[in-house]
């Protein structure tokens, strides 16, 4: 049985033609987000994928090999005590212990490190 992460059942499943349409309509004045990069490549990959944003905070959940898996990307610190907690598995962008970029995060999963 898959072990759901807290906000997992808010969450919203995404498919890829719906991250490929909110890559296209992004302003061409700036990147690409990471986390729409993130999304897109692991759906392109075959993994279930759904995110929550939280203000300014963006949750995806990768489901896949009988667990899912909790990132968040974020350009501030997450509260202390949750990452403590280890409230997410891993940390896109500034962190308060350890930050992954989203290609390493992108190899974990791939390789089925899980």
């Amino acid at each position: 049985m898959i072990q759901r992460k807290k906000n997992y059942h808010i969450a919203k499943k995404i498919d890829l033609p719906r991250i490929q349409k909110m890559i296209k309509k992004y302003s061409k004045k700036y990147p690409t987000p990471k986390y729409m990069s993130f999304i897109r490549i692991l759906l392109e990959r075959g993994f279930k994928v759904k995110i929550y944003v939280a203000r300014v905070s963006k949750y995806v959940f990768v489901e896949g090999c009988g667990e899912v898996v909790k990132i968040r990307f974020s350009n501030h610190k997450p509260i202390f005590y949750k990452e403590k907690e280890q409230d997410c598995d891993h940390y896109v962008g500034i962190s308060n212990f350890q930050t992954s970029t989203t290609d390493e995060i992108i190899k974990k999963i791939l390789n089925l490190n899980y």
